[in-house]
C-alpha cells in the first residue's frame, strides 16, 4: 500500500497532469476539499477501483462501499467525498483489480 499525497492545480494556462502507478495492495490518496481523482487505465481490459470507508455513517451503520469500473484504454475522474475520507489519516483508501497499467493523478481547482 501505497500513499499519494501530490495534488496537481488545474489553472487557467491548463494542466498536463502526472500519474501515479497504482500499487497491488491499495492506496491511500490525500483528501483535497474540491479534487478529483483522474483514473487511466492503459490495459485492454477493464479495472475496478473499491473505495472502502473507514467508520459509521450518522445512523451508526458501517460506511457503504463504492466501486467504479474503469474501461479498457479509458478513464474516469471521480470526486474526491468527505465521507470516503479515513479520519485517522486524512485519506482515501482506494484499491484496483486488476492493478495493470492503471495510474491516477489528484486534481484540484
Amino acid at each position: 500500500m501505497a500513499n499519494i499525497d501530490t495534488s496537481q492545480a488545474i489553472t487557467a494556462a491548463g494542466l498536463t497532469p502526472s500519474y501515479t502507478n497504482v500499487a497491488g495492495g491499495g492506496d491511500r490518496l490525500l483528501y483535497v476539499e474540491g479534487g478529483f481523482i483522474h483514473i487511466k487505465n492503459g490495459a485492454g481490459a477493464s479495472t475496478t477501483g473499491t473505495i472502502t470507508p473507514v467508520g459509521n455513517t450518522a445512523y451508526g451503520a458501517a460506511k457503504p462501499v463504492k466501486t467504479y469500473t474503469v474501461g479498457a484504454t479509458s478513464d474516469l475522474m471521480i470526486p474526491m467525498l468527505p465521507d470516503h475520507v479515513d479520519p485517522a489519516d486524512g485519506r482515501i483508501p482506494l484499491a484496483f483489480s486488476p492493478t495493470t497499467t492503471v495510474s491516477v493523478a489528484i486534481l484540484r481547482k
